[in-house]
């Protein structure tokens, strides 16, 4: 009868050693990586302060400027450029005279769009090229006196890039004249160079 509390009373003493032990190993490793913890933290900290990338960029909001529709195009200012493939007998032409670059990041151009038979369909456009977007502000007509103008479009929205279609040439204007890897803006004198003599070194040592 006795040997039952005797074993009870060891069984207990050891799972109290391993609880301890347990225990204690807790509390020193709690302790020992406290301060590593809080030593990261305060690196965080110092990083973040040291290297806040855009702060404040949830408050800047993209506005298009202002805007009028310029003179209708004429032939002697007519830049050839290349359209897109499915429609090579067109040709496809940009007002060199009224081409713009806008403080909004907008290129904004006239596009004269030849068929083979000699009718002309005129634009006038804007480019996003760090959207890839594209507007149609305006197009081309001829009033009841024979005299050729652009009507503006109400309320015309920006739409992705397309590249079908005898209007498929967004991407065309983007990777070959208007836009740096399709994403930054080039100067005004820097698209004519690429529309006149082919996309080079875009570096302003172009020669008029």
């Amino acid at each position: 009868m006795t040997i039952f509390p005797k074993i009870i009373n060891l069984s207990f003493l050891s799972l109290f050693k391993r609880f301890a032990s347990v225990g204690v190993i807790s509390c020193l490793l709690l302790f020992n990586c406290t301060p590593v913890f809080a030593d990261v933290w305060n690196k965080w900290e110092s990083f973040s302060e040291d290297y806040k990338d855009n702060e404040g960029v949830e408050d800047y909001v993209w506005k298009e400027g202002s805007k009028q529709l310029p003179d209708y195009p004429q032939d002697k200012d007519l830049l050839e450029i290349s359209g897109p493939p499915s429609y090579r007998n067109y040709q496809y032409l940009i007002d060199g005279k009224n081409l713009s670059v806008g403080a909004d990041g907008v290129v904004r151009y006239s596009i004269v769009i030849r068929s083979p038979s000699g009718s002309d369909n005129v634009m006038f456009d804007g480019i996003r090229c760090s959207k890839r977007h594209m507007k149609n502000y305006a197009y081309g007509t001829t009033d009841m006196e024979g005299k050729k103008k652009f009507i503006q479009r109400e309320n015309p929205v920006w739409k992705p890039f397309r590249s079908s279609g005898v209007t498929g040439y967004g991407p065309i204007l983007a990777r070959n004249y208007f836009c740096n890897f399709e994403s930054t803006i080039l100067t005004r004198h820097e698209i004519i160079q690429n529309i006149k003599y082919g996309k080079g070194r875009v570096d302003g040592l172009y020669i008029n």
